[in-house]
């Protein structure tokens, strides 16, 4: 007997096709040595027991201080006990640690991608030197700061300088 081929069926439907425009899952849980399971994350106890086996050997029991979740596996002979306070709070610790230099990586792959397509939008052929960065810094400061009446003054010279080189231009002078 030949077993029928079904299509694929999705979680979540709406999410497909758009992973690479989603935003960057963050965790929720608490505690990072277990992800508030109360059990020790496998990759977290193979930094401790370098050759743990997950179906042979017991399972670690979180002993983290700020975790609520491992008191519920806490002296029980059945899981794994050896995993003290500081060695669960240090694992809390390098796990963090881990999120947080992926979410930078994250957003400066971001920040390069922006910086890649406004590059292919520009006008311009390079980016701008720093003397020309800091002269268009300037002067963005100084139309941030300018007096309103002033600004409606200049706009009004402006436009007589318009119409004065519009007229010379047609030879009316």
């Amino acid at each position: 007997m030949t077993l029928p081929q079904f299509p694929r069926e999705p979680v979540r439907p709406d999410l497909e096709g758009v992973e690479k425009d989603r935003e960057l899952w963050t965790p929720r849980w608490k505690c990072f040595c277990c992800h508030d399971s109360g059990l020790v994350n496998l990759s977290l106890i193979k930094l401790v027991i370098p050759d743990y086996n997950l179906h042979r050997d017991k399972f670690v029991v979180c002993q983290n201080r700020h975790c609520e979740a491992g008191a519920d596996y806490r002296h029980d002979p059945n899981y794994d006990q050896r995993f003290t306070v500081g060695i669960c709070m240090e694992l809390d610790k390098r796990n963090r640690e881990d999120w947080h230099r992926t979410v930078e990586s994250h957003f400066k792959t971001i920040q390069n991608r922006v910086a890649d397509a406004s590059r292919k939008v520009s006008l311009r052929k390079c980016d701008r030197t720093s003397d020309e960065e800091l002269v268009a810094i300037g002067r963005h400061e100084s139309a941030c700061n300018a007096d309103p009446e002033k600004l409606e003054e200049a706009e009004a010279d402006l436009e007589l300088e318009d119409e004065c080189e519009e007229k010379a231009y047609h030879g009316e002078f």
